[in-house]
């Protein structure tokens, strides 16, 4: 976040000051609508992780007791924009973005407590990590859509720069799916983990997992023209009002239900942010290179993670945190619709 924070203010320092960039620059005045189009490619690394405290229901349990970290989720995303200028200075702008997870791994972490260990006459004694597995993760889904409606609250009197307030709902979702097991950690070999080294399943689903986030953001976005030829412009967005749901089917448990095997919900917060270099080739076409950064995070969500036992029925236990990560480069380019444009004399 703190980035994010210093990338706008240092937006918000060249829109305010005084032209102070060498080279011709001469006002420009729009005289009809305008919309533009974008195409964008977002190579991004994403990261996710949660965990959950079942041991108020079971003393044999730790804290916390499971934890999951989707890591290294590489994906590339296509990414299609539309942007258009209403009367009044208001703008309306539509994002469709989806691409597939190339790569990752899942890295699925379970603890006792100190009674569980004496129980099972585990390898370490007291509250610990009994168990650590890795699956890969591969060939999985990522999409994401977004509506803002915004207005421009400043003007450079020169039209150099802007500023613009916005408002703004958002949908991401994530599908994972890992394959296979390596036991990296067992403190209760051929009890209740597998010898550490043991490896299998390979080519098998082990465990799936559907994400889906609901945000509504606020936020304040920018530009300023360093030249005829080069605009720089950013984002910052914040979401006090975001809703998770999270499902996630553990293929290999019998004594769980499958599809799902878990589901969480909750409640918390995200932050996007934004940062772009463009080169406009000519007044109505521009290519655009650029970071973005995405966060969502819920936290102490009592009885926030729901458990389906293969019986049937349905256990809650307190879900401690779940965090959604994902940033990379953007490469990009749009065309411009209208808004003849006439210099000053």
């Amino acid at each position: 976040m703190h980035n994010a924070i210093v990338i706008v203010a240092c937006l918000a320092g060249l829109i305010f000051a005084h032209p102070a960039v060498s080279g011709e620059w001469r006002t420009k005045l729009q005289t009809g609508p305008k919309m533009t189009v974008g195409l964008k490619v977002w190579d991004s690394q994403g990261e996710m992780t949660w965990s959950h405290n079942a041991s108020p229901q079971d003393l044999i349990l730790g804290d916390p007791t499971s934890r999951l970290t989707y890591q290294d989720i590489d994906s590339t995303v296509a990414e299609i924009t539309g942007h258009i200028e209403l009367p009044q200075r208001f703008y309306l702008e539509l994002v469709w973005g989806s691409g597939n997870i190339d790569e990752g791994s899942l890295v699925d972490e379970d603890f006792l407590s100190a009674f569980g260990a004496q129980f099972f006459a585990t390898t370490q004694s007291g509250e610990h990590l009994f168990s650590q597995t890795v699956s890969h993760v591969n060939d999985n889904d990522l999409h994401y859509y977004s509506f803002k409606l915004g207005r421009n609250v400043f003007n450079r009197q020169d039209t150099r720069g802007g500023v613009g307030l916005f408002g703004q709902l958002q949908f991401w979702s994530e599908q994972t799916r890992a394959v296979g097991i390596r036991q990296t950690v067992c403190t209760s070999p051929n009890v209740l983990c597998a010898p550490a080294g043991f490896a299998g399943f390979t080519n098998t689903t082990v465990i799936e997992n559907d994400v889906d986030w609901r945000s509504l953001f606020i936020g304040v976005d920018g530009y300023y023209h360093l030249s005829n030829k080069f605009t720089v412009s950013g984002t910052l967005a914040y979401s006090p009002l975001t809703k998770v749901e999270n499902e996630d089917t553990h293929f290999l448990r019998a004594d769980l239900a499958q599809k799902p095997s878990f589901k969480l919900d909750g409640e918390g917060d995200t932050i996007n942010a934004e940062v772009n270099l463009s080169y406009h080739f000519t007044p109505n076409l521009a290519g655009h290179a650029g970071l973005r950064y995405w966060k969502a995070k819920i936290e102490n969500e009592t009885a926030g993670w729901s458990v389906f036992p293969a019986g049937g029925g349905q256990e809650f236990a307190d879900l401690n945190e779940f965090e959604s990560e994902r940033k990379g480069v953007t490469l990009g380019a749009s065309y411009t619709f209208g808004g003849q444009q006439k210099r000053d004399k």
